[in-house]
């Protein structure tokens, strides 16, 4: 099967822990869905909980953006499980194109970007994960260095129980532990998914931007206005691409229809969490290691918004490269049915194809840049508060 080939087998691994493959039997996704809303969804409520307990404000702040993040990664788990449908045909329709435009050339442009899909996959996994690593370290400081007490006993966030935190006090720091892996996956997983879908869709259009220098061969350069259609080899290869390109602006829309709503929430997410845990950083300069701990994580969110920012962009700029191709081909050596249809063709490829957040807002590196000063500006404003 074509995604147990080396290009799509960490993606297909990830999903598969989160139970969102969508290949797996109900049965085992439904199971892995329960026991991570358990895990989850517990967390949670502890942390909300412990908010309560809060009066002062920094270690409020602390406390809130975790939660923020935890929220978003329960977002993108929710999108997953309520688009299954859809996840389902994207993937198919990956087979599928890979069937159909099985030529020497395209399956090798295919697997070119495939192996983009992997890379990017590979960095931001690994990111993240290093991230957590950091992250995860400033509670076991004691535990490794033996110093451990009842009085020195930190966990990961500010979280309440209602039972002897003490007694159990290695119980909930694992439990802390599980979930924030568990959270991190699921962002890996959905976010990589969200790549090879995009890098899928930048394969297409590049196959397409082909097809359309290929419209008129140099054998063809004779001009006869009105051919006969079984002769038009120019009208036919324009049709060609047409068509192609309809396909690949569906596979667009239905990546844009499932993940926009995402896109909008995390957007919302990075802007908060990012301008809190940078003031939770500054209040920690005289704590090496908690200001170590707030800096991954904001690091980590931050490379979570370039991540989808940069494949965005990539869509659009490589959407473009077809109206480029077309404003390049010498139209005029063509019959007058390829030029009605050049026309047509031309009109609909000169508004780039886009991934927007809620439809409210594109997605792009301009948006990236907007939404990173937006955060230093809460930023500023929070820690003028304090």
């Amino acid at each position: 099967m074509l995604f147990d080939e080396r290009n799509y087998r960490i993606n297909k691994v990830l999903l598969s822990w989160i139970g969102q493959w969508p290949y797996q039997t109900s049965r085992r996704n439904s199971a892995i869905i329960l026991i991570i809303v358990f895990l989850a969804g517990t967390q949670i409520v502890a942390k909300i909980c412990g908010l309560f307990s809060i009066k002062d404000m920094d270690v409020f702040i602390d406390s809130l953006s975790p939660l923020v993040a935890d929220l978003g990664c329960g977002i993108k788990f929710l999108t997953c499980v309520l688009k299954t449908t859809q996840i389902k045909a994207l993937f198919n329709q990956i087979r599928d194109d890979r069937q159909t435009l099985s030529t020497c050339e395209n399956i090798n442009i295919f697997d070119s970007y495939a192996r983009k899909g992997r890379k990017f996959t590979i960095i931001y996994g690994g990111f993240l994960y290093f991230a957590l690593i950091l992250f995860m370290l400033v509670p076991l400081q004691p535990l490794l260095l033996g110093s451990s007490n009842d009085t020195t006993r930190p966990l990961l966030h500010e979280v309440n129980y209602y039972i002897d935190m003490d007694k159990y006090y290695l119980p909930i720091l694992l439990h802390g532990y599980i979930t924030a892996a568990i959270c991190v996956t699921i962002a890996v997983a959905t976010d990589t998914m969200f790549v090879i879908m995009v890098q899928h869709v930048c394969g297409l259009f590049t196959i397409i931007g082909q097809q359309v220098d290929n419209i008129i061969k140099e054998e063809n350069l004779m001009i006869d206005i009105n051919p006969p259609v079984e002769n038009d080899e120019p009208y036919k290869n324009i049709i060609k691409s047409i068509h192609a390109h309809k396909r690949a602006l569906r596979f667009a829309n239905l990546v844009e229809a499932v993940f926009n709503p995402m896109l909008l929430v995390m957007a919302a997410c990075n802007v908060l969490v990012v301008s809190m845990t940078g003031v939770t950083a500054m209040t920690n300069l005289d704590k090496p290691s908690e200001f170590l701990r707030q800096m991954a994580f904001s690091c980590a969110l931050l490379m979570h918004l370039f991540f989808e920012s940069f494949q965005a962009q990539q869509l659009i700029d490589h959407s473009i490269h077809i109206h480029t191709s077309l404003i390049n081909m010498t139209w005029y050596r063509t019959s007058f049915k390829t030029r009605k249809i050049f026309i047509f063709m031309l009109m609909r490829t000169r508004e780039p194809c886009v991934l927007t957040a809620g439809k409210m807002f594109v997605i792009s590196m301009d948006t990236f840049s907007t939404i990173a000063r937006m955060s230093m500006s809460y930023f500023t404003m929070l820690r003028s508060m304090q």
